[in-house]
């Protein structure tokens, strides 16, 4: 699509303004003051304001049309994410997320319509996890290397002092340019880069971005693989800094965390990518990349399973020690509930050893915690009870809480 102001600018669409007084007034009382003030949060504000003047001077040229053509390309992309969230189930979240996602081009009530609450396809429950699919803005033959895009961010920023982060600002050229009218920027660029004198602390860097900018614009397939390195650069290091810190817990219990894993979701949604591109790029990375199991939510009511004799005893072992401490420091009775109802949130049995161990490490904490401060008159637990608890092994760690 040629030039639209409407989509360079992310303005309304619901509907469109398609008269170019009220346009002029919208960015000149609204708009702009609006980008000016928040510049430091978003620096594409700034851009924003240089191209809204540029089509108040030129007084808005084939404006209706452009409102007409946005809204439609605009709307389709609402209706395939919709149509994506009805076929997996749609859920509040789901529908939330959404509602951000487009909020800047429609209405809540338009957004929300396409995605009732409930609707779902017949082969598809929420508890099921469905694989998505790439998005055609992560498509490519093979992006550029993670590796190499590090080498390139620090490169641009040691030759350019932090003004560039990517080939485009460093060439000054439009992102939505032909690939043979930036090839030929690069190609001038490189001719600079290539007469600097070598005693400038620059032409390291910038030499070695030359060689890459001329591979990336040589054709449109390997500008692509470019362009889709440099849209998941920020996920990527958020995956080598923050995602991979869930994959050795996951690997070993040979289980991905349900809640945990839709929780990583969310965080690479703040990074500013759809909810298209950030469930693939979370599916991607756990489960192709790192061999993470596919995450399987635990079935409501399924609890302690195997173990739930052994939550009975606990907590009746802890409400006879409750009432063991009623006349002590509240400290410890709350400590005591605190527990209970932790056990009483254990949702999937093949977490109960390695949960109970986290509990039980913390308790002996926190009871030397009460030893230092001197409030312990007691053992932490009715010692009757105590003798009659069937788990041995569980038993004589549990004895040893004496003051």
């Amino acid at each position: 699509m040629a030039k639209n102001i409407f989509l360079e600018l992310e303005l309304f669409l619901d509907p469109p303004i398609k008269e170019a007084g009220a346009m002029r007034e919208h960015l000149e009382k609204e708009k702009i003051p609006f980008w000016n003030n928040n510049q430091t949060t978003s620096p594409q504000y700034k851009n924003f304001v240089a191209k809204a003047k540029s089509y108040i001077a030129d007084n808005f040229p084939s404006l209706e049309q452009q409102g007409d053509e946005s809204r439609v390309t605009k709307l389709d992309e609402l209706k395939k994410q919709a149509k994506k969230i009805i076929e997996i189930g749609a859920t509040e979240r789901h529908v939330k997320n959404l509602v951000n996602d487009f909020k800047k081009f429609f209405r809540e009530d338009t957004i929300k319509k396409l995605v009732p609450l409930g609707s779902s396809s017949s082969n598809q429950s929420n508890d099921e996890f469905v694989i998505p699919d790439c998005p055609d803005s992560l498509k490519c033959g093979k992006p550029v290397a993670y590796a190499d895009m590090l080498k390139i961010s620090r490169d641009l920023d040691g030759a350019t002092d932090g003004e560039c982060d990517s080939m485009y600002k460093l060439l000054k050229v439009n992102e939505r340019a032909e690939t043979k009218d930036i090839l030929t920027q690069a190609t001038k660029k490189s001719k600079d880069i290539h007469n600097m004198p070598k005693t400038d602390i620059k032409a390291d860097p910038l030499n070695r971005l030359s060689a890459k900018f001329m591979l990336f614009f040589k054709n449109d397939d390997e500008r692509k693989n470019y362009d889709v390195a440099l849209k998941r650069f920020p996920f990527d290091k958020e995956a080598n800094t923050t995602l991979t810190l869930y994959v050795d817990g996951w690997l070993a219990k040979k289980k991905t965390d349900w809640k945990q894993y839709h929780g990583c979701i969310d965080e690479v949604k703040k990074l500013g990518y759809t909810q298209e591109e950030a469930a693939y790029l979370v599916y991607e990375y756990f489960c192709i990349t790192r061999k993470c199991p596919l995450p399987a939510k635990t079935k409501k009511g399924t609890g302690w399973g195997k173990h739930e004799k052994l939550h009975s005893h606990l907590v009746f072992l802890f409400k006879e020690s409750i009432e063991y401490h009623k006349s002590s420091n509240p400290r410890i009775k709350n400590k005591l509930q605190s527990v209970i109802e932790q056990f009483n949130e254990i949702a999937d049995p093949d977490s109960v050893e390695n949960t109970l161990k986290v509990l039980m490490d913390d308790l002996r904490n926190f009871w030397d915690s009460c030893k230092y401060d001197g409030i312990v008159s007691n053992p932490l637990f009715r010692p009757t009870a105590l003798a009659n608890f069937p788990f041995d092994k569980l038993r004589n760690f549990l004895q040893s809480f004496t003051h």
